[in-house]
């Protein structure tokens, strides 16, 4: 059901779908079967950059959301966006342009995520939690709330050259409440990253890492291991 107050701009609509009051679906949609769409909702909006942009913005591309997906109220979905069927987006969630997300993936309230992002199946990330530019993130993932990331060690006085990347966070990690994720470093597979602290160097693989910096603790336990 489309209600009379959306305004929806795409024939690429699958007719199982439920768009709720004042949701806007721009020409460049795709959208599978069983999809929710919630109230207030923006789908497909396009960069409008000023001279204050550090980079070029892609202007085309469409966004294709797969089946059994629900889109939850006041979220922005730019251009060049791929959600994957099962995926639950909280509400208030800002996602910019270039962005891969995976199958039975929550992106949960008030999340945002720059451009140039992939999030692998599986995946969760909490409350409140900022996915810089240029991540990866893999399969199974646990990001929890407030978890801040960042991709420029020289706070762009360069501009957004080669050398701007995000994190790479490999399957199964877990990050706790609030830690901090600097610019280009790594996170091996299966690794935990404690609350509250600050990485600014890789993990290695199945390890606790924890402080301001992060240090090596211990071995990640089976019991918490994530795979």
């Amino acid at each position: 059901m489309i209600s009379k107050t959306a305004q929806v701009y795409s024939s690429n609509l699958s007719e199982k779908i439920d768009i709720k009051d004042f949701s806007i679906i721009y020409e460049n949609v795709i959208i599978g079967e069983n999809v929710n769409i919630g109230e207030n909702v923006v789908i497909g909006r396009l960069p409008a950059p000023t001279k204050s942009m550090v980079r070029d913005i892609n202007k085309e591309g469409n966004v294709y959301i797969g089946e059994n997906c629900s889109i939850s109220a006041n979220v922005v979905l730019y251009n060049n966006i791929e959600i994957k069927k099962n995926t639950l987006i909280g509400d208030n969630v800002s996602i910019f342009s270039n962005v891969t997300i995976g199958e039975n993936v929550l992106i949960s309230r008030n999340v945002t995520i720059n451009s140039d992002v992939e999030i692998g199946d599986n995946t969760r990330i909490m409350d409140n939690s900022h996915i810089t530019g240029r991540t990866k993130i893999g399969k199974n993932v646990f990001i929890s709330v407030g978890v801040s990331m960042a991709n420029d060690n020289l706070f762009g006085k360069n501009g957004y050259d080669d050398k701007v990347k995000g994190p790479i966070i490999n399957d199964n990690v877990s990050i706790g409440v609030g830690a901090i994720l600097l610019p280009n470093i790594k996170i091996g597979e299966g690794s935990i990253v404690a609350a509250g602290a600050v990485v600014n160097k890789d993990v290695p693989e199945n390890v606790i890492v924890a402080g301001n910096p992060a240090k090596v603790i211990t071995r990640v336990p089976k019991y918490m291991r994530r795979k």
